[in-house]
């Protein structure tokens, strides 16, 4: 069974071994990683992660030494924060789009990484990777700030705004799908913080579910997958993932919901990515509670299907080495528990 296959069986409910795992990472945890290892160093090949992202933030434009551009003309400031960034400047500052002009899809080259993903890794799960999807890419074009208040106050400009943000991404999904090679597609915007929603459930539902489903409707056409990278508390929101049509959820994190009561609650419903804590256990504690934990989330969850196992965001550069290692090993040469 190709990685791609048993990665399908596990979305659908059905027993896979060994689980299926995604392992990621920052720019700055692979480069201290490469370092530990003192070699050469593939995320892909070197951990045996089960899928492969093309991703449409990958490729931006270098306008001045740590500073990127990408492509809806955003200048990110990537000095401190290296894989992300913040955002140098907001290109609107009053509620119009008068004057902002949205990319060409043929603009954004992450069409070439599909081609060159699905060469160098044929076995492999493919996500079309939408960094940014809708509320993120929203509030990087006009603030955080703004974007709340004029939810609030110019409701009709947000509507406009996410509405063309939304028919941008149906059309990349679609370009996308021409091209051949992703089985899916993942969306990535973050709706909450540790405690709760930004913008709370009614504003949710107002603003971005409608728009969310258009694009997974969108996806189905192509017959791809659909996951959903969000952190933060979200739990209330996960029934409405389900009724767009989400099939796979991540970071599934461990310190906002109680990830072993939802799995239960909604399986056969929707599937899980991730899990093992990346706030607590990986950086702060022994190989032997990673092992601990990883094990646990491999046994009872990876066992029953509908479940990838995964820390529960790309490995960040506080994490000791010697745990990622264990990570790795763990996910590498899995023990069948049946």
């Amino acid at each position: 069974m190709t990685k791609k296959e048993s990665f399908i069986k596990a979305i659908n409910y059905q027993k896979s071994f060994p689980v299926p795992y995604v392992i990621r990472f920052t720019v700055e945890a692979e480069e201290q990683y490469r370092e530990f290892l003192g070699g050469s160093f593939d995320e892909i090949i070197d951990t045996g992660s089960y899928a492969v992202f093309s991703q449409t933030n990958s490729g931006w434009e270098e306008v001045r030494p740590g500073y990127f551009k990408d492509y809806f003309g955003i200048v990110w400031n990537k000095t401190k924060d290296r894989t992300l960034g913040i955002v140098d400047k907001y290109p609107i500052n009053k509620p119009s789009l008068e004057g902002f002009q949205f990319p060409l899809i043929d603009d954004v080259p992450v069409f070439n990484y599909i081609v060159q993903n699905k060469l160098n890794f044929p076995d492999h799960f493919h996500f079309l990777s939408i960094g940014f999807t809708l509320f993120e890419r929203a509030w990087s074009i006009v603030g955080m700030e703004n974007l709340m208040l004029w939810m609030l106050m110019e409701p009709g400009f947000i509507h406009d705004l996410l509405d063309n943000i939304a028919e941008y991404n149906i059309k990349l999904i679609h370009e996308s799908a021409k091209v051949g090679g992703i089985d899916a597609v993942r969306f990535g915007d973050d709706w909450a913080g540790q405690n709760g929603l930004l913008i709370g459930e009614d504003l949710w539902r107002e603003f971005i579910k409608p728009r969310l489903k258009r694009m997974c409707d969108a996806a189905r056409m192509e017959n791809l997958y659909i996951g959903q990278h969000c952190c933060g508390k979200v739990e209330s929101l996960i029934p409405d993932m389900i009724d767009v049509g989400i099939n796979v959820f991540d970071p599934f994190q461990p310190e906002v919901m109680d990830i072993y009561e939802i799995f239960k609650r909604y399986y056969g419903k929707i599937s899980f990515l991730g899990g093992l804590s990346i706030q607590k256990t990986l950086p702060y504690g022994s190989v032997n509670d990673v092992s601990k934990e990883s094990h646990k989330l491999l046994d009872e969850l990876g066992a029953q299907g509908g479940y990838i196992f995964s820390p529960s965001h790309a490995l960040t550069s506080d994490i000791p080495p010697e745990n990622i290692r264990e990570v790795i090993n763990i996910a590498r040469d899995q023990k069948n528990v049946e």
